[in-house]
């Protein structure tokens, strides 16, 4: 979600298809966290009522959607390195990633793990009352301090890998420069299917590296998207690939994607460390990397031009990102207390949500540089 620069020689273009695709997908990310209230799977706030088809979206967009987020991430910061230095690039991360997951650690996620333990039955008494128990122990175990902004875990571990990863990039960059391009195109997808497999399949579960409780993906997973993101983009050819083959790509992906779900709807299970297993892990790579090769070759092929939607949205996104669950689920903890149907409970938190988040960003955070500094957001070009 962070923004990427054009810079990369005289003749190359801003690569539009990218903040199109930042754009459509926060949406979804949305769609995803409203959703959240009646699948069955633990979350902050649960209607008494679940839902199997929210299980079932959830699943789908579980596999493919953050994955989205850090492969673009890293394109992203392939074009921003062309114009900048490593000290510049770490400097611009902390005012554009670290500053606002602080203000969210702080602000936003307090009344968040208030309502979890009001609707848990872990808490009883007011928010005030609340606040001071805010900061005893680690969320996630066994306490309350909420260390990774709940849903900004994106923002901590896209933070995390850009510092960690930036002297492999910019050893890909220097080598970009100086090697012209050769092999096949498609067999570095081919390796970044295989690659990203390789941690489901090494790491269990169970342990810290391997827990998938990022988004439905465990932290390794996440920096081999970053790394093969910004690796794709280094080489022209791939983005080229992409929209020459993306009806085949669209192809294999749902395939792919129809196996996997067959294999969600009968709850087929294999046991860690089995053929089977590693078999499954590799399906779920390739479902997942054949959506972002499909939908990148759409976007390249369709969606490479720029309007005023596109400019207001793409920076409209990260402040959307950060404030987006916070209201969601206050909205929500209220919704699902009332006698409504699921799907009239999920259009009112839409509705209402995003109504919300959109006036707040119009009205307050875009127009104040406070407001626009603790969000990310440049406090020039304001309007």
């Amino acid at each position: 979600m962070t923004e990427h620069k054009t810079t990369l020689s005289a003749n190359t273009n801003r690569q539009y298809y990218l903040d199109w695709v930042r754009v459509i997908t926060i949406i979804f990310v949305f769609l995803f966290h409203c959703g959240r209230f009646f699948d069955t799977d633990d979350w902050h706030v649960k209607n008494a009522i679940t839902s199997f088809t929210a299980d079932f979206l959830t699943f789908f967009m579980v596999q493919w959607m953050m994955p989205l987020f850090f492969f673009i991430s890293g394109a992203s910061t392939w074009y921003a390195l062309q114009s900048k230095s490593g000290a510049k690039f770490i400097n611009d991360r902390v005012k554009r990633i670290l500053i606002p997951l602080i203000f969210g650690i702080l602000i936003l996620s307090p009344h968040q793990v208030y309502l979890e333990r009001l609707s848990h039955h872990q808490f009883a008494g007011t928010i005030i009352d609340f606040l001071p128990h805010y900061f005893s122990g680690w969320y996630a175990f066994g306490g309350n301090f909420a260390w990774m902004g709940l849903h900004l875990w994106y923002l901590l571990l896209l933070f995390i890998f850009s510092v960690i990863s930036l002297p492999l990039l910019l050893l890909v960059k220097k080598s970009a420069r100086s090697h012209s391009e050769s092999g096949s195109s498609l067999i570095y997808l081919v390796t970044f299917v295989i690659v990203l497999a390789l941690p489901g399949c090494l790491l269990t579960p169970d342990n810290l590296a391997g827990s998938r409780v990022w988004g439905g993906w465990s932290i390794i997973e996440h920096l081999v998207l970053f790394i093969t993101g910004y690796y794709a983009f280094s080489k022209a050819g791939i983005s080229k690939l992409l929209s020459k083959y993306r009806y085949l790509f669209l192809l294999i992906t749902i395939l792919a994607t129809a196996i996997n779900m067959y294999l969600f709807y009968n709850y087929v299970h294999f046991n860690f460390g089995t053929f089977p297993y590693c078999l499954k892990i590799l399906l779920r790579s390739l479902v997942c990397f054949g959506w972002i090769c499909t939908l990148l070759g759409f976007a390249k092929s369709k969606l490479n031009h720029t309007n005023k939607f596109l400019k207001y949205g793409n920076e409209a996104v990260l402040p959307f990102y950060i404030i987006h669950q916070p209201v969601i689920v206050l909205i929500g903890y209220f919704i699902v207390q009332s006698q409504f149907s699921i799907g009239v409970k999920y259009l009112i938190i839409v509705l209402v949500a995003f109504s919300i988040v959109m006036l707040s960003y119009e009205f307050l955070i875009r127009r104040f540089s406070v407001l626009r500094y603790l969000f990310g957001i440049s406090r020039s070009a304001k309007r």
